[in-house]
């Protein structure tokens, strides 16, 4: 999302950060397709135990990381970037602590917490794909402007990738509960919350409709009625 700049200006500015910008995006994808990777490894063990919930567990965290890694490749480059170091940090640890927490060991597996889980993720998961569908080529990681989405999911809640992402840093720690399970859901959340305010700074100075928006729309629970 971003102030727009002339037609030319755009061209240039993209064409210039192109293949350094797109060098990171495979990079990344290639990164999120190896832990994808690993988990369909997980599933396709825990299929050979006859464990099907966990296999199926493990079978949507993989499907989550595809997706993420597929919008690497098809996001547009931004045409403007938030420079501070803070932020930048925020949104990696917001991202990636997902990873290692979905890498521990399930330690606590009982059936219908396995049950529970699994249809809490693909729930939160079908709201993830509906944000990213609205968003499509804005997709970002780190605080970026393009546009300001207000349809979709966005005329529910302002941060509808970052609330499900947080609900499913739950669902994942359940069957994993422990110590490193707490630590990564703690920082993972706490970076999503802090990611929410950044991105807020940056679209409330480039769009000047942003405050009307977020004064009728929740930042991340919908309104009841």
């Amino acid at each position: 999302m971003d102030i727009p700049l002339t037609e030319s200006a755009a061209r240039s500015a993209s064409g210039r950060a192109f293949p350094l910008h797109r060098l990171g995006d495979v990079a990344l994808f290639l990164v999120w397709v190896v832990f994808a990777t690993a988990n369909v490894t997980g599933a396709i063990g825990e299929a050979r135990t006859g464990d099907w919930l966990a296999m199926a567990h493990h079978s949507i965290v993989a499907a989550v990381f595809l997706v993420n890694a597929s919008l690497f490749l098809l996001r547009g480059p931004a045409v403007r970037r938030g420079k501070e170091l803070g932020p930048l940090v925020v949104a990696l640890i917001g991202t990636w602590a997902v990873i290692p927490l979905s890498m521990l060991s399930l330690t606590w597996r009982p059936g219908w917490l396995l049950a529970l889980s699994t249809v809490g993720m693909i729930v939160a998961y079908a709201f993830v794909l509906w944000a990213l569908l609205t968003l499509r080529r804005s997709f970002s990681i780190f605080p970026e402007a393009r546009t300001l989405v207000r349809h979709g999911p966005y005329a529910l809640v302002r941060h509808p990738l970052y609330a499900a992402y947080m609900l499913t840093y739950v669902l994942i720690a359940l069957p994993r509960v422990g110590p490193w399970a707490l630590l990564l859901v703690i920082v993972g959340i706490t970076g999503e919350l802090l990611r929410a305010r950044n991105e807020e700074r940056i679209l409330a100075a480039s769009f000047a409709d942003y405050a009307e928006y977020a004064a009728v729309t929740p930042r991340f629970v919908p309104r009841i009625g």
